[in-house]
């Protein structure tokens, strides 16, 4: 039975069965790269993507870990200090398996996530999972994964090798930045919308990993017919400082100016 940290909502010992399922998850972010941003205000935003069940985040609260092939990794990179907001909403989705086959997720994701400094593993160097054995080695016996949502991780590959070159397996780190999730409980947006939102001030320039989840804690019992359902999740990154309103004002007065020199030279 798992016990969840006390700020998170109480999970009684009324809890039983709770299903456990192997860690074999893969981490990468294709098409869950937001790009590189630098302080000028812009947006991006990724749809067409899911977790599977709907406790994925709030798993990696305990002191057991959880499983990462319960969450979505995205990334995004920095190349200067900028401000950035992440927004994570349910969504219905058309998602497509490890096998190209193609299902529509549904509604009800309750999202939660995790911003750290940090990438895993990326081709051609093989992709990082829970059960690897440098993983395995690298936590504490008896854990579920390697994922912990509110604090530093590691998580590592196997063995490979690179044109003839031999690559031994090695970890990949994440520092943990800050979280957010939707609900009621304490440290919760306060508002269980199925959306989470929250902005991270001066962030440093690097590479960022960004990990997304479920956050009902008693989703995981094995009664629960939901338990491997697809649910839909939009992702929305803002980076840059949003101008003032006189910054706006000057711009449209530039480009008014602009616009009389160009009519005035078509005349002559």
């Amino acid at each position: 039975m798992k016990k969840a940290f006390g700020y998170l909502p109480a999970v009684t010992a009324t809890v039983t069965a709770i299903i456990s399922l192997p860690a074999m998850a893969h981490v990468g972010y294709t098409d869950r790269n937001f790009g590189t941003f630098d302080n000028i205000h812009s947006t991006a935003m990724l749809s067409d993507q899911a977790v599977t069940g709907n406790y994925g985040w709030i798993d990696g609260t305990d002191s057991d870990n959880g499983d990462s092939h319960k969450l979505r990794p995205y990334r995004f990179t920095l190349a200067e200090e900028t401000n950035v907001t992440l927004t994570f909403e349910q969504a219905t989705s058309q998602v497509s398996d490890h096998l190209g086959n193609v299902s529509t997720s549904q509604l009800g994701l309750k999202p939660g996530f995790s911003l750290y400094q940090g990438l895993a593993h990326l081709a051609p160097v093989k992709a990082d999972h829970d059960s690897a054995e440098i993983s395995v080695a690298n936590r504490d016996p008896g854990t579920e994964g390697s994922f912990k949502a509110l604090a530093d991780w590691s998580i590592g590959n196997d063995p490979g090798e690179l044109n003839g070159t031999p690559i031994p397996a090695s970890l990949s780190f994440f520092k943990y930045i800050g979280h957010a999730y939707d609900g009621t409980g304490f440290g919760s947006d306060g508002t269980p919308d199925g959306k989470v939102s929250h902005t991270f001030m001066n962030l440093k320039p690097g590479d960022y990993s960004v990990f997304v989840g479920g956050t009902d804690y008693f989703a995981q019992e094995a009664s629960n017919p939901d338990l491997s359902t697809k649910y839909g999740v939009t992702a929305t990154l803002v980076a840059g400082v949003v101008p003032e309103p006189e910054v706006y004002a000057m711009l449209l007065a530039g480009l008014g100016l602009m616009g009389v020199m160009v009519r005035r030279r078509s005349m002559h």
